[in-house]
């Protein structure tokens, strides 16, 4: 079973901040070759956190997805958007930001995309805008959602 927790930096346990800290550095850190210091960047606690949870038949749970929302900005930016290297291209990348963009009710929602990844975003409702840019020297593009605009 798999299932989504969001919960703000202030009610996360210490090892739901564990699990979220070593999946990041595990896909970007080490999958991606991203230094560790734009990684862990000081500003998870202004955030609420995705959690993409599989649940084991033993009342185990393992963390396979994270995200983190600034709730407080306008418009609201989604980041850190990582999947399970051993879980990824089983559409659960989808489902976790289906879920971020649910998350958002009304508001506006802003991210920095890796550029190979527009036409996934687009898909799911994002729009580019501007040109391109260099973040973590990888590639990015500013994209952003409107729910009232979603599926045209």
């Amino acid at each position: 079973m798999i299932s989504i927790d969001v919960t703000h930096y202030r009610d996360l346990t210490r090892d739901e901040l564990h699990d979220i800290l070593a999946l990041r550095v595990l896909v970007f850190v080490v999958g991606q070759k991203i230094t560790s210091e734009p990684e862990i960047d000081g500003r998870d606690p202004e955030c609420a956190h995705m959690m993409l949870w599989q649940h084991g038949a033993d009342d185990t749970r393992r963390l396979i997805g994270t995200a983190r929302i600034f709730v407080d900005e306008a418009p609201q930016v989604i980041g850190r958007v990582a999947i399970h290297p051993d879980f990824q291209g089983q559409g659960l990348g989808t489902r976790l930001m289906r879920a971020a963009q649910t998350s958002l009710g009304q508001h506006l929602g802003e991210l920095h995309a890796q550029a190979h990844l527009e036409d996934w975003y687009h898909r799911l409702g994002w729009r580019r805008v501007g040109e391109p840019f260099v973040e973590a020297e990888i590639p990015h593009i500013m994209m952003r959602f409107d729910s009232t605009l979603a599926g045209d």
